[in-house]
């Protein structure tokens, strides 16, 4: 590509990421931690569903494997959006780290045990990558929490459908429905508390931190039973 192209490309680029912006600062004016605790709510709700449907012999392989894919690109284009209000430029190694779980995300597999295993083997690592790298950045605060909130959401869906494919039987044991109680009870709680305080919840992340890694505490525990 001819470098006065490829600069056309990057200003078409980062205009389209500005008015990405906008468009989220006018839909939403919440802080960064009463969006993410709304978002665990509503990915807990998810991930009971799918075990549901793979318990059931519902699921289907392929489409839910899909819409795995879609939901971390989705995602991962929330995170470039929350970097880009954290930091003027983005470090060149965190987008890099995120753009090589997107070039994984787009790999076309075919949708055999062994296919699936090597994606979702590469893509776990992308993700722990990009984990690292937004982790070891001293102004990524509030990206990390995100991030940290949509790559275990991920990995979890990722392991239920390995064990999908691989033919194990999934049943939603007693321990499986009282930890995804427990899990429920816990986002619905905080997310409540930081509804009432909208105006300090924009600190006291490390407590948040520790608040989302109990939470998904339950939720591991519950998918460890199936």
């Amino acid at each position: 590509m001819k470098p006065i192209i490829k600069k056309q490309l990057e200003i078409l680029n980062k205009y389209r990421l500005t008015l990405k912006i906008n468009k989220m600062e006018k839909k939403s004016q919440k802080p960064i931690r009463v969006r993410i605790a709304e978002k665990l709510i509503k990915d807990q709700q998810e991930l009971d569903h799918l075990a549901v449907q793979v318990s059931l012999g519902k699921a289907e392989m392929n489409d839910e494997f899909k819409k795995a894919k879609a939901d971390l690109k989705k995602n991962i284009h929330e995170v470039k959006i929350e970097l880009a209000h954290e930091l003027k430029e983005t470090e060149v190694f965190i987008k890099n780290n995120l753009e090589k779980i997107e070039e994984h995300l787009d790999e076309d597999v075919t949708y055999s045990k062994e296919a699936f295993e090597t994606q979702k083997k590469n893509i776990v690592n992308a993700i722990n990558d990009a984990k690292k790298s937004i982790k070891n950045s001293p102004q990524t605060k509030r990206t990390n929490q995100l991030f940290n909130a949509i790559s275990q959401k991920s990995k979890l869906q990722l392991e239920l459908l390995e064990k999908n494919i691989s033919g194990k039987k999934v049943e939603l044991t007693q321990e499986y429905k009282n930890s995804m109680e427990a899990a429920t009870e816990k986002f619905k709680e905080f997310a409540s508390k930081l509804d009432e305080e909208k105006e300090q919840a924009t600190e006291k992340l490390d407590n948040f931190k520790k608040e989302v890694a109990q939470s998904y505490k339950h939720l591991k525990k519950a998918f460890k039973s199936l």
